[in-house]
């Protein structure tokens, strides 16, 4: 099911029911960030993923995974659909995210990051994902706040709004 810890902190943000892509894998407790592929399909933006589409809201259940940390969508692209948290109709949206350096946890987010901007770590093998809020590199998100910030977040969670000069805006 959607995690209970991280999400979106906006009340009722706006989303759309997209298409996603094959074999997929959306952690329960990752950051679910999504773009785009040719086909309009929702696919999980990955590490070096320069422009976001939205922030996936992850089903219950496994899908057609085989583990209770990740659902996974079907190999047959288009199959399933996913709930998305889209950049343009939420650009002032607000996520308590898992943080990290080099791992997840590994870094304490502090005061003096705010404004930053940061990327992501993420593969799509169902391991675990996190804002990277020691690398500026793709810049894809900034960094608006502490997770203590808010209910249920800890030292090394990190509250963040989408870039929005890395909306993905195919032409």
């Amino acid at each position: 099911m959607a995690s209970l810890k991280y999400r979106c902190l906006k009340l009722n943000p706006i989303t759309e029911e997209v298409a996603v892509a094959a074999s997929q894998y959306f952690r329960h407790n990752g950051i679910n960030l999504v773009y785009l592929d040719g086909s309009g399909h929702a696919t999980l933006a990955l590490t070096a993923t320069a422009t976001l589409y939205g922030y996936a809201i992850v089903p219950k259940g496994r899908g057609a995974g085989s583990d209770d940390n990740y659902w996974k969508s079907s190999a047959t692209a288009g199959k399933d659909k996913i709930q998305v948290v889209t950049v343009s109709a939420n650009a002032d949206a607000k996520f308590l995210l898992p943080a990290g350096g080099t791992a997840i946890g590994d870094t304490t987010v502090t005061e003096s990051m705010k404004g930053n901007a940061c990327d992501i770590v993420a593969v799509n093998d169902g391991t675990a994902t996190f804002v990277d809020v020691d690398t500026s590199s793709t810049d894809v998100l900034l960094i608006v706040g502490v997770g203590t910030e808010v209910d249920g977040g800890a030292a090394t969670d990190v509250i963040v709004k989408f870039n929005i000069a890395k909306v993905q805006a195919d032409t």
